[in-house]
């Protein structure tokens, strides 16, 4: 019956998605995680970066092109105290779709877009009471 369970476990197991840790990249002087990285599938990886008392500063997925880490994706940053601190996407290493900053009380402090590493579109500035306080469209003239 043992054997049978531990068959059983083991196809399981191997038909969900793999997921193999690649561990700790980089630490803290103290010691704590700074960076880490975990294998996602064939080309792709979660890459988490954290403040000094390990709370997480950044995340978000990356893969190698021509040897250097290159972010694909949504990626997100935290304050030390955990709020969202920027948002920002990514395609092929180049930022590309919806940008956005919060200042430390919450509330949002820029607004915008990029199209293929290029600010575009409207791009909104606000101060830390929410109100707008610059508003400009930054789409290149050609």
């Amino acid at each position: 019956m043992m054997r049978v369970i531990l068959i059983l476990s083991f196809v399981l197991i191997s038909c969900g998605e793999t997921i193999n840790s690649e561990g700790v990249l980089e630490r803290w002087p103290s010691g704590v995680i700074k960076k880490e990285r975990t294998h996602l599938s064939i080309d792709t990886f979660k890459v988490n970066h954290y403040h000094e008392d390990f709370k997480l500063y950044m995340t978000g997925n990356a893969f190698y092109l021509e040897g250097k880490e290159v972010k694909h994706g949504t990626w997100k940053s935290f304050y030390p105290d955990g709020r969202m601190w920027s948002l920002s996407n990514w395609n092929l290493g180049v930022e590309d779709g919806e940008y956005k900053t919060w200042h430390t009380n919450g509330n949002l402090n820029i607004s915008g877009f990029y199209s293929n590493g290029v600010r575009t579109g409207k791009w909104t500035f606000y101060n830390t009471d929410g109100e707008v306080v610059k508003e400009y469209d930054s789409t290149p003239l050609n």
